[in-house]
């Protein structure tokens, strides 16, 4: 974990074992950790010059832990004025690329990326690069990232303060596994609203590079085109705000919390979420690993607590109750019946579906 602080894991585990302790001898220290002591004097060097330790007065010499709370701080204070310094002399760096070639051609403008690792590595370094906002429109198939973690998540992206926007397509919730992915990334910030088909895969980072599939397979992510500030760049910007109003918000929803109307447990919960994107019974029940026959049960017994005949009304009554409620319905979105239209996906998995998101969307 301590490795961005610049310090290697035989570093780490002595730091962490004078955190855990009263001050110790170099000795004491080499037998909790198992070190050479030559080794762990060099150790204690790096640790003392980065503030992290310091010596007690007294032979034999012993070592302590500073407050960890301040002195981590203080390097992690020192790490980011790096960063800035290396991104700095980066932009530097470029510009004289840049001024060496006469400028940035038509040419330069778009960059094929090839091969599936070469698409992840330059999907991780949008991420990476972006300083204000993460925007894509998320689609099958996958670029997966060297240590296997999916490229597409709110995960990788560095620092608290950039948004993240994605637009997922309504057909690829049905995939397994996907919806429980959309819920993590939703409640580690990530803002996400669903169409009824994904046009297309993209990725943008500020507006200062876009990322586009040229040729992909169903099983692999292969080449891609990364896009530099251009006509082009911009059009991909606008397509992706047109759907993101077009879109609807996807919400979990949030459950009563007490009273006649409270949900008897989080599976109501997320059903009610679900129906509300438009998703059949049998999709629901691979998304929550229930069998097809007891979500239906299940549905059955929320219609039947609601006091609807169908699952339009069921939707309609569970907004007005509060069981399904999305956060700022208004907040730059489409107009309720806009929404509705939008989420009708005439191909949708199962006959109720087009009246369900009709029905979540007026909500």
């Amino acid at each position: 974990m301590l490795e961005v602080l610049g310090l290697d894991e035989r570093a780490e585990a002595a730091y962490l074992v004078l955190v855990d302790s009263r001050p110790l001898t170099v000795t004491e220290l080499a037998e909790r950790t198992r070190t050479e002591r030559f080794d762990l004097e060099n150790i204690l060097v790096r640790l003392e010059d980065g503030g992290l330790i310091a010596r007690v007065p007294g032979r034999p010499a012993r070592y302590t832990a500073l407050p960890p709370e301040h002195a981590v701080e203080v390097l992690l204070l020192a790490r980011e004025r790096d960063i800035r310094r290396v991104r700095a002399l980066a932009q530097r760096l470029g510009e004289r690329h840049q001024r060496a070639r006469g400028g940035r051609t038509s040419t330069s403008l778009i960059e094929v990326i090839s091969g599936a690792e070469g698409v992840a590595r330059c999907g991780e370094q949008l991420f990476r690069r972006a300083e204000r906002e993460i925007r894509g429109i998320d689609a099958p198939p996958y670029a997966e990232a060297g240590h296997g973690g999916r490229v597409n998540s709110v995960v990788n992206i560095d620092g608290n303060q950039i948004r993240s926007r994605f637009i997922h397509g309504r057909d690829a919730l049905r995939l397994p596994g996907v919806v429980g992915r959309i819920e993590r990334d939703a409640a580690a910030g990530e803002e996400v609203r669903v169409v009824p088909r994904a046009p297309m895969k993209l990725l943008l980072a500020d507006d200062q590079a876009g990322l586009i599939p040229l040729v992909s397979t169903p099983q692999v992510l292969d080449t891609c085109i990364l896009v530099h500030p251009s006509s082009l760049l911009d059009a991909l910007s606008v397509l992706f705000e047109t759907l993101w109003q077009q879109a609807q918000p996807f919400v979990p929803g949030r459950a009563a919390q007490d009273g006649p109307d409270a949900f008897v447990n989080e599976e109501e919960r997320r059903i009610v979420s679900l129906l509300g994107l438009g998703l059949s019974d049998e999709a629901i029940a691979r998304h929550l690993g229930l069998g097809h026959r007891t979500v239906q049960r299940r549905v059955h017994a929320l219609l039947g607590r609601l006091g609807a005949a169908s699952r339009f009304q069921a939707g309609v009554l569970a907004a007005q109750r509060g069981w399904w409620t999305p956060d700022d319905p208004g907040a730059g979105g489409p107009a309720s019946g806009e929404t509705a239209v939008a989420s009708v996906d005439p191909g949708a998995d199962g006959p109720d579906s087009g009246t369900t998101a009709a029905a979540s969307a007026g909500s």
